[in-house]
């Protein structure tokens, strides 16, 4: 497994639990994580993030642990992604990067791999950018006309700008076709009165196999952070209603733009639903900031108005008295294992029959 060093600017002490995530990112996307390297600074380098000593730092770090990866928790720009490579003559990406990666590991249909190109190019965009200072220095400058007077580099850079444009328009011309056939079946399931359900938690909360315990759906699960990528819809059948059970992709903490902005018309599904599981990992020692972070998310794109139902999980991984976070509508259930279950499907009904649903029209 290639070995990676994170690095992690910050005002304050690092924080353990955003460090042990971006471990785990890390392990997802199958590098080795051999060294952590952090500072703190009131602001970052413009031209490099870290300070001069701190890169050199890093750079020999890199070097004694054979790592061929330095993956930053901080979001980078296009300029100091360039700098930083040149300088450490190591592939560097930053944390937003990472999760595309991942992304792009996992996505199977042809609408998660547009939304996966669509956050690449988005991505790619700035670094090109970012290269201009260095390409104007490429290339001769002639006494000719300004064509001439430009160097190579620039002018290779305003074509690869170009390119990039190009390419996220047509991206986003194919995704917003795919949306406005999401909302044509939205607009029929609403006229048929079939209710939607949607799982939503933390990623690696369990949803996927929450789903598979109430549906059977045969959904892969992996311990892995986000290994569910594209949207999975089943019928689900409770004594005699009928409704759909859908379930995307996880929820994490500070949630790239990229991310909402590429997966908007999959986060729909969750805006229009009629009630929402919150699949929380009750054994993780975390649960209650994770609780915190998917309902911060569920608030950014419109879905906090929904009523919610709280499924917490693993619950067969308990031993001592967790602390939980504090819901109003809570099943205590282990998907792996299908305690709870039913208890869950009888609270589903109760309340979508029960509530008005913002999701009903």
């Amino acid at each position: 497994m290639p070995g990676a060093v994170l690095v992690w600017v910050s005002e304050k002490e690092p924080d353990e639990n955003a460090i042990r995530e971006l471990e785990n990112l890390t392990d997802t996307s199958g590098y080795e994580v051999r060294a952590i390297v952090s500072q703190r600074r009131p602001r970052p380098d413009k031209a490099f993030y870290v300070g001069k000593g701190k890169l050199e730092e890093v750079k020999s770090v890199a070097e004694a642990t054979d790592s061929s990866i330095i993956i930053f928790q901080n979001r980078l720009s296009g300029t100091q992604l360039n700098n930083l490579e040149k300088y450490l003559g190591k592939e560097v990406i930053d944390r937003d990067q990472l999760i595309i990666e991942i992304f792009a590991r996992h996505a199977v249909t042809n609408e998660g791999k547009l939304q996966v190109e669509l956050m690449r190019r988005k991505k790619l965009l700035p670094k090109v950018l970012g290269q201009g200072t260095v390409l104007s220095r490429q290339g001769g400058g002639g006494g000719g006309g300004g064509g001439a007077r430009r160097g190579g580099g620039e002018q290779q850079q305003e074509l690869d700008k170009r390119s990039i444009r190009r390419e996220i328009r047509d991206l986003e011309s194919k995704l917003e076709k795919l949306t406005r056939d999401r909302a044509l079946r939205r607009k029929r399931r609403k006229k048929n009165a079939v209710k939607v359900v949607s799982l939503v938690g933390y990623t690696n909360a369990g949803k996927s196999s929450l789903m598979n315990a109430l549906t059977g759906a045969g959904v892969g699960v992996e311990d892995k952070l986000f290994a569910t990528l594209d949207p999975v819809v089943r019928k689900l059948n409770i004594s005699g209603t009928e409704v759909l059970l859908v379930d995307t992709v996880g929820f994490i903490s500070a949630l790239p733009h990229e991310f909402v902005d590429a997966f908007h018309s999959t986060l729909e599904e969750t805006v229009e639903s009629d009630l929402l599981i919150h699949v929380v990992d009750a054994s993780d020692p975390d649960s209650a900031e994770q609780f915190d972070v998917v309902n911060s998310v569920l608030r950014e794109i419109g879905a906090d108005g929904i009523p919610v139902l709280t499924a917490l999980n693993k619950c067969d991984r308990l031993f001592d008295d967790p602390v939980l976070p504090a819901a109003e509508n809570t099943v205590r259930v282990s998907a792996k294992y299908g305690f709870g279950v039913d208890e869950l499907k009888e609270k589903i009904l109760f309340l979508l029959n029960n509530q008005n649903s913002p999701g009903v029209h």
